[in-house]
This record gives structure tokens, C-alpha cells and sequence, in this order.
């Protein structure tokens, strides 16, 4: 039986008793099973908040890349575009793990990759996060100084950076401490305050947009691969979602909410708030005279006087959407690598370390190069991730999972249904280990160039390559070491419990 030492308000069979999941309400859930009885979100919740959530300058700055790459406006959408279709469907099935399984897709990964071998997915969202979190607070708090250096006349500097940096920290922090609802109900503000925003930004600069200028020479010395490139980062864009996609649909009921709506709600929200903002981005991008090293200092210095109040509100309410998302997700896989603190407190932890991961990449590395090759790097590792759960949702477990098996890490216990080879699932392990070999080892960035990148010609592989490596290597092992079909005895019974208790 699941041991209740770990949480107060978890109950004997490892289900959280009743709790409030409202705005103002911290949340006391961390990653427990959520009966179905008690999950009272909505599909169009996920939309709200992936759609919402991307209203930010750290995800405008993808917008603007493929053109500081020497794209043009149409071929940085069209890269955007290719690129966000093809992360939304990969990440689709993801969003289905959540209402099967009352966790979330890291800890739920475990029916893929074995109960120890959860820690990968719960690695990857930390690197993901903390990343994410990071950019969010450097390019809200550059626009927040550029923005009053122009209507007060401060100075930019290292001095006020750091405070605007701060600012921009302390209100995400406090907003991801609060938990879900505050999350979901903060982004229904942010949605539309700064969708206004950006639709009065177009009208700002419309006068200088060229759709056919060109910023800068081709990154890869032509234009299919600088195109390909800057298509792959923007598969980064979802694939970074796809750990967390369950953070909030493990809240919505399968008795009252089919998974069609469930996927439609959250492929339209990833997709949608990623390419309105990519156009948004390569759109200001190049109705900007001259680009330099940082996006947000050049949308301040060429912002009519008008537009720099609205760009303030962005910095303040889009910085606090996108951060916040990626500091609640933190929080919760910190949780999984150390179930004995509680939510709260990890967040705390995850929010120390995404600060100074922002410091180390403003102060000490290139801003632009960092995320480059940040986002290439973690594509290389995430791809055959998600290619490998999505596979083991649709062709192995086929949506049907044991969410007592998924919890018994928390009792420490080395038994159950997932448990495997010491807590490995090596048909799964072992795809993803050689699949994201591949992908560091194709990767090519100002910052690091792999000894396979040149394999086509300079065209980026690394996604890709990693990606199908994964998929056809778990397929192959599945087909010829196929999983243990039976329940053991013991786990059957705590099974049985656990559907009783819905």
C-alpha cells in the first residue's frame, strides 16, 4: 500500500483528498493522482493558458531570429509556420497522458521509459524550464529598462538591468508559488490585455515595414539551410510544452470532456500563441531600420513614442505569462526527482536557479548565441522523448495506464507494473539514449559544431535524425522484446483500488 508520509493531504490509497484549485488559493498538489471527481478545469482552460502564455517577448524573440539569421519576412514565416506544425502534431497525443493517468507527462512517462526511468523526462523539463524562464525574465526586463530609459531617461546599465531583471522575477515567482488556479486565472487577463497590445504594435510599425528586406547574410552561407535551421528552432517551440502539456490537463475529467476537445484545445492554444507571436516578432523585425544585438532594445529605440507604454505592459503581463508557466512546470518536476518536498518549495528552488541562469547568459555569454544553441541542443534530447511516449501512448499502452503503478516511486517502492530493469525500461532508455547522441552530435551553432553537422550539406539534422532514431529504434524494440502484458498480483489489487475509489 502507497505510504501517506509524503503529503498531508494524500489519502491511504496515494489520491489527494479534496482541495481548493481557485485563484488567491495556494495549491497544495504536487504531483499526487487527482481523482476524476475532483478535476474541475476545462479543455478551453488549456487553451487560455498555452495560448496566453506565449504572449511574451522571450517567445517574440523566435520571430525575430530566422531574420537576424538573413531570411526575409516571407521565408521567416513560412519557416515558423513549417516548423509549428510539425512540433504541434508531434506534441498532440501528449496532452491526452494528464485525464488517463491524474499526473503529469513526466511522472506518466514512467509507463514508457520505467519508474526510475521518469527522472529523463523530469531532467528534460527542468533544462526546458528554467531556460525558458530565463529568457522570459531577460527580454521582459530589457524591455522594461529600454522602455524607461526612453520615457524617464534612466540609464541602462548593469545596475538597472539587475533591478528590472528582479522585478520581472519577483512577479512571476509569487504568481507560480500560488499554483494552477492563480495560473489559469492570470492568463485570462493576460490573453487579451496583451493581444490588444500586439495588434496596436502593428499598427506602430507598419510605416517602416519591408517585407523584402534583409537584415544580414544567410547564417549557413544559403538559404535553404539558414531556412531549415531556423525551422527546426521553431519546432522548439512546442516540443518544450510537451513535458508540461499534463501540468494542467491532469485537472480535466474524462467523464465530462472527450479527448478530441481536449486535443483540439491544446493544439489550437501551442499553435495559435506560437505563430501569432513568430509573426509579430518577424514583422517588427523587419520594419526595423537596423537590427543589433538585442531584439527588445531595438523595438524600444524605433518605437513610435506612443507605443512605449504598451510595450511596458507587454514586458510586465507577458513576461509574467510565459515565466509563470515555466516556473509552476519547475516546480513540479523538481517535486518528482524529490517527492519528500512539498510543490511550494521546490518552486522556491527551481526559481533561485532560473535566475541565476539568467544572470550567467545576459552577463556572461551572448544572449542570441545562447538560445540558439540552447533550443538546437535540448530539440536534440526532447525530440526522441516525445516521439517515444507518443508511440508508447498510441502503439504500446494504448491510453490505458495504471495510475497506482505511476506513484509508487513515492513510496520508494521497487515493485509495480513499470518497474522494469532496476527501474529502467531499456527498450525505451536505450532508443532515446542513441537517438539524442545523434542529435548533439549533428548540432551546429556559433557556439558549438557537431562532428556529424555537415552530413547534408550543412542542413541541420539534429532534430530530425534524433527524432526518427528514437521512434523506429523503440518500435524495433517493442516488435522484438515485447513488454510483459501481465499485471503482477500485488499491483493488480492496488489497481483495482485505485478505480474504486473514482
Amino acid at each position: 500500500m502507497m505510504s501517506t508520509r509524503f503529503r498531508k493531504d494524500a489519502g491511504p490509497d496515494g489520491a489527494v483528498s479534496q482541495h481548493k484549485d481557485r485563484f488567491g488559493s495556494i495549491e497544495t498538489v504536487g504531483i499526487e493522482f487527482i481523482p476524476d471527481g475532483q478535476r474541475t478545469s476545462r479543455p478551453r482552460n488549456l487553451f487560455t493558458v498555452f495560448f496566453g502564455g506565449n504572449f511574451a517577448f522571450s517567445v517574440i524573440v523566435f520571430g525575430w531570429l530566422p531574420i537576424t539569421f538573413g531570411l526575409d519576412f516571407v521565408g521567416a514565416v513560412t519557416a515558423s509556420f513549417t516548423g509549428l506544425i510539425v512540433g504541434t502534431v508531434l506534441i498532440a497525443p501528449m496532452a491526452l497522458l494528464g485525464p488517463r493517468t491524474g499526473t503529469n507527462n513526466t511522472v506518466s512517462s514512467a509507463a514508457h521509459f520505467g519508474t526510475r526511468g521518469r527522472l529523463i523526462g523530469s531532467g528534460l523539463t527542468l533544462l526546458f524550464a528554467l531556460a525558458y524562464a530565463a529568457i522570459a525574465v531577460w527580454t521582459s526586463g530589457d524591455a522594461l529598462v529600454a522602455a524607461a530609459e526612453r520615457l524617464l531617461g534612466t540609464p541602462v546599465d548593469g545596475t538597472t538591468l539587475a533591478i528590472g531583471y528582479a522585478v520581472i522575477s519577483a512577479e512571476i515567482i509569487l504568481v507560480a508559488l500560488f499554483g494552477h488556479g492563480t495560473v489559469v486565472a492570470m492568463q485570462k487577463f493576460v490573453a487579451p490585455v496583451v493581444g490588444v497590445l500586439l495588434i496596436m504594435g502593428v499598427v506602430a510599425f507598419a510605416p517602416t515595414f519591408s517585407p523584402t528586406s534583409v537584415q544580414a547574410d544567410y547564417l549557413l552561407g544559403d538559404f535553404w539551410p539558414t531556412w531549415i535551421l531556423s525551422a527546426v528552432i521553431s519546432v522548439g517551440g512546442p516540443l518544450s510544452y510537451a513535458p508540461t502539456l499534463g501540468d494542467y490537463s491532469r485537472r480535466i475529467s474524462r467523464k465530462l470532456h472527450s479527448d478530441r476537445s481536449v486535443v483540439a484545445a491544446t493544439c489550437l492554444g501551442v499553435f495559435l500563441g506560437l505563430f501569432v507571436t513568430a509573426l509579430f516578432g518577424a514583422f517588427t523585425a523587419a520594419a526595423i531600420p537596423e537590427l543589433g544585438g538585442s531584439y527588445v532594445a531595438d523595438l524600444v529605440r524605433s518605437a513610435p513614442a506612443w507605443y512605449l507604454l504598451p510595450i511596458l505592459v507587454i514586458a510586465l503581463a507577458g513576461g509574467l505569462g510565459q515565466g509563470v508557466l515555466n516556473l509552476y512546470a519547475s516546480g513540479l518536476d523538481l517535486e518528482a526527482l524529490f517527492p519528500r518536498l512539498r510543490r511550494v518549495h521546490t518552486t522556491l528552488i527551481t526559481s533561485a536557479a532560473a535566475v541565476g541562469l539568467l544572470y550567467l547568459g545576459v552577463f556572461v555569454f551572448n544572449a542570441v548565441d545562447s538560445i540558439t544553441a540552447m533550443t538546437l541542443v535540448l530539440n536534440g534530447f526532447a525530440g526522441p522523448w516525445v516521439a517515444i511516449n507518443v508511440l508508447g501512448f498510441l502503439a504500446v499502452r494504448r491510453g490505458k495506464y495504471s495510475p497506482r503503478d505511476l506513484q509508487l516511486f513515492r513510496a520508494n517502492a521497487s515493485s509495480g507494473r513499470y518497474w522494469n530493469t532496476r527501474g529502467w525500461n531499456l527498450r525505451a532508455v536505450i532508443p532515446w539514449a542513441i537517438g539524442s547522441l545523434f542529435g548533439v552530435l549533428a548540432t551546429d551553432t556559433s557556439l558549438y559544431t557537431g562532428p556529424l553537422s555537415q552530413l547534408a550539406g550543412g542542413i541541420d539534422l539534429s532534430f530530425l535524425g534524433s527524432t526518427a532514431i528514437g521512434a523506429v529504434g523503440y518500435l524495433a524494440a517493442v516488435r522484438f522484446w515485447p513488454e510483459p502484458q501481465r499485471l503482477p498480483r500485488s499491483t493488480a489489487t492496488e489497481h483495482v483500488l485505485l478505480s474504486n475509489h473514482d
